[in-house]
């Protein structure tokens, strides 16, 4: 007899695992699942077999090139899919006498040889092998009459249609004049097309049920079992148990450690003394079990590395992945081959990490990751971006709601988006995890980053939210008065969705979500303000990708008296946040509009309030003129900086760029003067600010920029170089992996050497 052992699906449900190998070479115990198969047909005399192959086909190839034990086989690849019955029909075409179709990927000790005696007595052209299963809603459902002829089949039913619990193990005896009814070259299924034929033309199609075991290892919690199964001697051990419950394939490595038997443990695997292997758990070949690691109810494949003080629970580590110290996997978690996890790290009961893909030290995973890497960090430097490692989701969202509505922050917040579908949808997510966590949630709709802030700052709320979708997915997150979150709000955003441990409120305590929508209006109103004497006679033009912030500025610049002209062009990013200009032909950076403004203020005898990293010479005029200028930080650890932000939630025209640009333009007015007339009045000064990636720990930051004899301080936030040539303010970023730079000097060349000096320095200390 011979048989056909189908071998080519991709096992997508058993991903990643089969990211990186064909389902059937999955390994139970050491041993690859087909070649349980092999040992099955080899006991039931069955020497010949054909193996179909589609997905990752040379693997199989290479590794039976040579056939197995005294098992005969022919490899037989598809270009195309040809469905289950098509694939058969591909494989089998000279085959004289009924054979045997069985899965590559499924564990079972079936009596084959039972089952042919039954089909050849029975005069069936097709037996199909069939167990009963506890949830039949998986599998195809067979149906058959008191004499197990079948009758009819059902494709993963409902409970409410599953009335038999006899499933089709995909195990089939079948005559070969049933080729004929194939079609050649077309995609053609047993279940869906042939036997369902076969029934019409009422063609002898039998059951035969079969009690011993049988597993579909479909999933990765059903690979886990079957392990266990093993374990439980439902399946033959492929080796021989050296002790109670102990299976190894040359005796156990030496140390002093820990087995909780049941437990395999592979050859050439090494373990350190204080470690804990079991019980059901599965150490494959040329593994490292550091010490102190605890591996439970687990499966841990060949070459993979776990350090010391690791942990590993009802998880599978693929081949060649990597846990560092302490780092922790939990119930069906899955770290696929090669990849690598971070010291401390926690990977979240039922993730999955895709090959290849880093978790950062300390990070807590609660999403599976197939793109990019996780940190530890939940926010970038404005909020929560797919830079900080996670795909950005409605789950995502809605733990971040969560967290920041559980902050000191929490008890009032703002919400809007940018009017994309995608924006409204994560919004959603996020005010219902603010409204799960207590919060009253005031929804502005659909606005513009600026508005939103200053919308926060106007109704005094706690925080802000702003959802963009069209470009990418960015939540954004401010503080009171609408400026940058403290380290302290911040801490607690990443602790609660790190800990994904939440607010449980009552029913009492639920509050509604607000449409405040129509406040918006209110923006309107105290942007006509930043230009209280009109702007009659004022010609400008506006830039910008966003319409309505276009749009917007457009029509308060006529409203304040001003006409569309090409005099002064302004241009806005996107959020509403930047302005820059353009003069004659030369373009303004914001910095030198935001000098000429704030000067302005100075010389009105007011105070200015402006960012940290705002340019230096902005101390040099407000001491000309007899005023203060406060600066405050990105991120504070304490309360240092809150004179300066009481101060800069009344300056909005210093982070909003509608504000910065109508306050310009009255200024112009006022004074009667052009910009550039403006400009000569303030210090010949060029700024420049790039951002550079830094491969050493921001705490060396000094260490590394500070040689050469320049002048550092550490001051309130990053460190500042004070050379001949100008100055130069090194921040890192929030991440710790990047770094802001920001030349300041007398000359556009000078502040570009600076930055390409020091630039060099941080390169070639991230590469020692």
């Amino acid at each position: 007899m011979k048989a056909v052992i189908m071998a080519g699906g991709e096992g997508s449900r058993l991903r990643p695992l089969t990211c990186t190998l064909p389902k059937p070479m999955a390994r139970i115990l050491g041993k690859p699942i087909i070649e349980y198969i092999f040992d099955l047909l080899l006991s039931n005399g069955i020497t010949q077999a054909a193996v179909t192959l589609g997905y990752l086909p040379h693997i199989v190839e290479k590794q039976y090139e040579n056939g197995y034990k005294n098992m005969q086989l022919e490899f037989i690849r598809e270009d195309e899919p040809l469905g289950t019955a098509g694939s058969v029909k591909n494989a089998a075409s000279d085959f004289g006498e009924p054979f045997i179709v069985i899965s590559g990927d499924a564990l079972c000790n079936f009596d084959i040889q039972k089952i042919v005696t039954y089909h050849k007595a029975r005069g069936a052209m097709i037996t199909i092998a069939a167990t009963d299963a506890a949830d039949p809603r998986e599998y195809g459902i067979v149906k058959t009459d008191r004499e197990s002829r079948v009758t009819g089949f059902l494709e993963k039913p409902s409970w409410s249609q599953a009335v038999s619990s006899l499933a089709n193990t995909g195990i089939y005896i079948i005559n070969p004049e049933c080729l004929d009814l194939i079609p050649k070259g077309k995609k053609y299924d047993f279940a869906a097309d042939l036997f369902p034929m076969m029934l019409e033309r009422d063609m002898p199609v039998y059951c035969y049920r079969c009690s011993d075991y049988w597993c579909d290892v479909g999933n990765i919690e059903a690979y886990l079992k079957c392990q266990r199964d093993v374990f439980d001697g439902k399946i033959k051990p492929p080796v021989s148990p050296t002790a109670s419950g102990i299976y190894s394939e040359k005796g156990l490595p030496k140390g002093n450690y820990s087995v909780v038997p049941p437990v395999y443990i592979g050859e050439e695997t090494e373990i350190e003394d204080g470690a804990v292997i079991g019980p059901y758990t599965v150490i494959d070949s040329k593994c490292f079990i550091g010490a102190g690691a605890k591996v439970r109810y687990s499966v841990v494949l060949e070459n993979s590395w776990l350090a010391s003080n690791s942990s590993v629970t009802g998880a599978l580590v693929c081949s060649g992945a990597a846990l560092k110290s302490g780092a922790q996997m939990f119930e069906n978690s899955v770290a696929g081959s090669g990849s690598v996890i971070g010291s401390g790290a926690s990977v979240k009961p039922n993730i999955h990490i895709w090959p290849g893909k880093l978790v950062g030290a300390g990070a807590s995973v609660a999403s599976n990751v197939k793109y990019g890497s996780v940190r530890a960090e939940y926010l970038s430097e404005s909020g929560v971006d797919e830079r900080c490692g996670a795909r950005l989701n409605a789950e995502t969202c809605v733990r971040l709601g969560a967290a920041v509505g559980s902050s000191g922050n929490g008890k009032k917040i703002g919400v809007a988006g940018d009017g994309s579908k995608t924006a409204c949808m994560l919004r959603l997510a996020v005010e219902a995890g603010l409204v799960g966590a207590g919060s009253t949630v005031w929804d502005f709709g659909e606005c513009f980053e600026a508005q939103l802030n200053f919308l926060v700052n106007f109704c005094g709320l706690g925080s802000g939210l702003f959802v963009s979708g069209k470009n990418s997915r960015e939540v954004r997150i401010c503080g009171e008065g609408g400026l940058s979150i403290p380290r302290r709000f911040e801490r607690e955003i990443e602790s609660g969705m790190s800990k994904c441990e939440f607010k449980e409120i009552s029913e009492d305590e639920i509050k509604g979500i607000s449409d405040m929508s129509g406040v918006k209006l209110l923006y309107n109103q105290e942007l006509m303000k930043q230009a209280p004497y009109g702007l009659q006679g004022t010609g400008a033009c506006v830039e910008c990708e966003n319409e309505s912030i276009k749009t917007l500025l457009e029509n308060c610049i006529m409203r304040l008296g001003g006409h569309e002209s090409d005099e002064i062009k302004l241009v806005i990013d996107g959020s509403g946040t930047r302005l820059s200009a353009v003069c004659g032909g030369e373009k303004i950076e914001y910095e030198k509009l935001l000098a000429l403004c704030c000067l302005n203020e100075m010389r009105n005898g007011r105070d200015i309030a402006v960012p940290y990293d705002a340019p230096a010479f902005l101390d040099l005029l407000a001491e000309e003129n007899g005023r203060k200028a406060y600066r405050y930080l990105s991120t504070p650890a304490d309360n240092s900086d809150s004179s300066a932000r009481r101060l800069a939630a009344k300056q909005i025209f210093v982070r909003d760029g509608l504000f910065l640009a109508v306050k310009l333009l009255s200024v112009a007015k006022e004074r009667d003067k052009s910009i550039a007339r403006l400009l000569s009045e303030l210090p010949e000064k060029y700024i420049v600010r790039k951002s550079v990636r830094i491969g050493f720990s921001p705490s060396n930051l000094a260490a590394v920029v500070g040689e050469g004899g320049a002048q550092t301080d550490n001051g309130f936030e990053g460190i500042k170089l004070v050379k001949s040539g100008g100055r130069l303010l090194v921040i890192p970023e929030r991440s710790g992996e990047r770094v802001r730079v920001l030349a300041e000097a007398d000359s556009m060349e000078a502040a570009d050497e600076l930055c390409a000096d020091i630039e060099e320095k941080l390169n070639s200390a991230s590469q020692i």
